[in-house]
C-alpha cells in the first residue's frame, strides 16, 4: 500500500510540472525498501507514466537539435550513472541520493527567491542531458538539468513536458539496457504492480486538482517539502536505518 501512496503522490506531482516524480518515489520509498531495488524497480512503471504523459503533452512542438543533443549526452551519462550504482552500497547510496535531493530543494528555494539563476546557451544541451543522465542512472532522478535547460529555451509549457518526457523516456530505455548488462535488473513485481496502480490515480487526478492550488504556494511548498525529505534521508542514511 505505501508505494501505491507514494507513487500516486509522486506522478500527482509531476502530471502538473512535467518532472519530479522520481523524487518523491526515490527518496521516500529508499528509506523503506532497498535503494537499489527502488531505482532499477520504479524505472518500469515510470516509463508508463512518461508515455501517459507524451499523450496529454501532444500539442507540443518537437526541436530535434535540441532533443538529439539532450539524449546523445544522456548516454554516457547513463552508462556512467548505472556503474555507480553497481558498485555503491546502501548507505552510500542513501547519503548520494538525500545530498542531490536536499541540493535540489535548496537551489528551487534560492532561484523561487531570486537569489540564484543560471543561465544556459543552446550549446549546453549536452552537458544538460549528460548530468541529467548521470543522476538517473545512479538515482533514477535525471529531470532537474534537461528542465532548466528546456525553459529557457521553449516557452509553451506543452512543448517543455512533451521534450522533457521524451528526453525521460529515451532515458528509462537506455537505464534498463545498462541496468540489464551490469546484472541490476532484479525486479520486484509486487513493488512494481502497486506503483503502476499508483501512478494511473496520481496521473488521472494531478490534472483536476491542481487547478485549485495556486501555483505559487504549490512551488514554495513543494521545495520546502524536498529540502525536508532530503534531510530525513541523509539523517536515515547516517544512522544506518
Amino acid at each position: 500500500m505505501i508505494p501505491f501512496l507514494v507513487v500516486s503522490f509522486a506522478w500527482f506531482f509531476q502530471s502538473i510540472t512535467g518532472f519530479g516524480a522520481g523524487i518523491f518515489i526515490i527518496g521516500i520509498l529508499s528509506m523503506l525498501y532497498d535503494p537499489k531495488m527502488v531505482v532499477v524497480s520504479s524505472a518500469i512503471f515510470n516509463l508508463f507514466g512518461t508515455l501517459s504523459l507524451l499523450y496529454q503533452n501532444r500539442k507540443g512542438k518537437i526541436e530535434p537539435k535540441l532533443l538529439f543533443s539532450l539524449i546523445a549526452g544522456s548516454v554516457p551519462g547513463i552508462f556512467l550513472g548505472a556503474y555507480l550504482l553497481e558498485m555503491a552500497d546502501t548507505k552510500t547510496l542513501k547519503l548520494t541520493i538525500g545530498a542531490f535531493i536536499l541540493a535540489l530543494g535548496v537551489y528551487n528555494l534560492l532561484v523561487q527567491m531570486g537569489l540564484l539563476k543560471v543561465r544556459l546557451g543552446r550549446h549546453m544541451a549536452f552537458p544538460a542531458g549528460f548530468l541529467g543522465g548521470l543522476f538517473a542512472g545512479l538515482m533514477g532522478m535525471g529531470g532537474p538539468p534537461p528542465l532548466v535547460f528546456l525553459s529557457q529555451h521553449l516557452f509553451d509549457p506543452y512543448s517543455i513536458r512533451l521534450m522533457l518526457n521524451l528526453y525521460f523516456t529515451s532515458n528509462i530505455l537506455i537505464r534498463l539496457s545498462f541496468y540489464q548488462n551490469f546484472e541490476l535488473l532484479s525486479l520486484d513485481w509486487q513493488f512494481i504492480a502497486m506503483g503502476l496502480a499508483g501512478l494511473v490515480f496520481g496521473t488521472l487526478t494531478g490534472g483536476l486538482l491542481a487547478k485549485r492550488l495556486p501555483s505559487k504556494v504549490y512551488a514554495s511548498g513543494a521545495s520546502f517539502a524536498v529540502v525536508l525529505l532530503g534531510i530525513v534521508l541523509l539523517i536515515v542514511a547516517e544512522l544506518g536505518l
